[in-house]
């Protein structure tokens, strides 16, 4: 009788060393996953979700397509598909701008909410997200295209470009081009965690059900997997079972190609070892490479900048909102009538230092700070779009690309010092019967905070990099050297 961790005989013991091997295999690309992967994962997503929210925004205006009247009343909670089923071209200004405005409010709650880990991202939420990235085909936006939003979307933007000044047709072509660029490696990724995803599956199904269970694999295939299947449920009782994986571990344990079916697992639980390290070195990026990733990864603020922006003008207005008086109300109107302009609001709010701990009073001009916030996000969103602002720094030195950066993140910082301390600031400041109107912002600060953090990396990463090529090039040794 062969069970698993009992009577070690030879056979045994290949089986013990074959788990053990699949235990650090899992262990160690998790953490690739969650420590590299996964943070370029939801970079793509937020690139296509700046570009898509330029489109949308541009298509709404010049009203090609019709804006969804409950599009801000969505309280979402889970990720939803777009309708995919076909509609004539006659419906295309209605059918898209709802299907389309879906699309976009699904990338902000991805990009926002979603935590991209690989303990968060189960084989069904994976397969969701492929589902999803799929629901406009960006690869094939052609007005041929199959793919019936696709089409639609292709045909609303036709008639966009034409007659429109070349720096809207620009802008319409770099974002096609980056959804279909960034669309192509949220596949590519999520294809490969998928694969991943089913070998932790069946990893730990032989953790919690075959080891701990003492499980007779003696009786053969057909034994194994029905055993499996009766003990499933009470291991896994809010998970499916899939039939194909449990055969895929039977015909590790006891099949007559065994060996072979492990060696295949253990390869595709391999990361960049050996030669393949070797490989990854040579293809570094160089510092300009490396540089300009990091200011794409600025681009990727816009939609957590918009988002914010969106909250602080609704709680300004919370805060400032007043019951009008007959008069007032006659004031307000001959002020519009002479145009005469409405008195700068300006508040003073609490700022704790982060390095001292003390506190101070900041004054705030709150058209001029959302003004600067509006400012923010339309450059970031034109960057992630690889559009004329990111072309102009690309076309720059890297000393001055270097500066751009600095001062980008030293403004960011101090804008979310400053909305962090607002967010305080507004459930203390309003009526405790308009408490209920401010919007939180912590989700969206916390967003921030991150990708922050990501940016300061890549740009230690950046300056380590380039001084390491200077260091090279001064003791006279060249890349190509072996």
């Amino acid at each position: 009788m062969l069970k698993i961790g009992l009577n070690a005989d030879n056979v045994n013991m290949e089986e013990s060393e074959f788990f053990q091997q699949l235990q650090a295999g899992i262990s160690q690309k998790t953490d690739w996953y969650n420590s590299e992967v996964m943070e370029k994962l939801l970079l793509q997503f937020r690139i296509v979700h700046s570009c898509v929210k330029n489109l949308y925004d541009m298509l709404t205006k010049r009203s090609l397509i019709e804006i969804d009247p409950y599009r801000l009343d969505q309280h979402i909670s889970d990720i939803v598909l777009p309708e995919v089923t076909p509609f004539a071209d006659s419906d295309i200004h209605s059918v898209i701008g709802k299907r389309f405005s879906d699309y976009e409010t699904m990338l902000d709650y991805i990009c926002t909410y979603v935590h991209f880990s690989v303990e968060a991202l189960p084989i069904p939420k994976v397969k969701k997200l492929l589902d999803f990235i799929k629901v406009f085909d960006w690869e094939e936006l052609v007005i041929s295209s199959q793919n019936p939003n696709a089409h639609g979307l292709a045909v609303a933007l036709n008639n966009a470009r034409s007659g429109a000044p070349a720096v809207v047709q620009t802008m319409i072509n770099d974002c096609v081009n980056e959804c279909s660029k960034a669309t192509g490696e949220i596949k590519r990724m999520l294809n490969e965690l998928g694969i991943f995803q089913r070998e932790i599956y069946k990893y730990e199904i032989r953790r919690e059900v075959i080891n701990k269970s003492g499980m007779d694999l003696s009786s053969g295939g057909e034994a194994e997997f029905n055993e499996i299947k009766k003990l499933f449920p009470k291991s896994f009782p809010k998970r499916p079972f899939y039939a194909d994986l449990v055969n895929e571990i039977v015909g590790e344990d006891q099949g007559a190609n065994k060996e072979k079916n492990q060696a295949a697992v253990l390869k595709r639980l391999e990361i960049n070892t050996g030669a393949n390290r070797a490989k990854k070195k040579k293809a570094e990026p160089n510092p300009k490479e490396l540089l300009m990733a990091t200011v794409l990864s600025v681009g990727a603020l816009a939609p957590t900048i918009g988002q914010l922006n969106m909250k602080l003008t609704a709680n300004f207005s919370v805060l400032f909102e007043k019951k009008k008086s007959f008069v007032s109300n006659i004031v307000t109107a001959l002020k519009k009538a002479f145009r005469v302009k409405e008195k700068e609001r300006i508040i003073e709010v609490p700022v704790k230092d982060a390095k001292t701990g003390s506190e101070k009073n900041q004054r705030v001009k709150v058209r001029d700070f959302l003004g600067d916030l509006v400012r923010k996000e339309r450059i970031y969103a034109a960057i992630a779009a690889k559009g004329p602002e990111y072309q102009k720094v690309e076309a720059s030195g890297d000393d001055t690309i270097l500066a751009f950066l600095n001062k980008q993140v030293s403004d960011i910082q101090s804008a979310f010092t400053l909305i962090n301390a607002l967010d305080a600031y507004f459930k203390n400041a309003v009526d405790v019967t308009q408490r209920q109107k401010i919007k939180g912002m912590q989700i969206e600060l916390s967003a921030l905070r991150n990708s922050i953090i990501s940016i300061n990396k890549k740009r230690g990463d950046f300056l380590s990099l380039k001084e390491e090529s200077e260091q090279m090039k001064k003791l006279g040794i060249t890349e190509n050297e072996d």
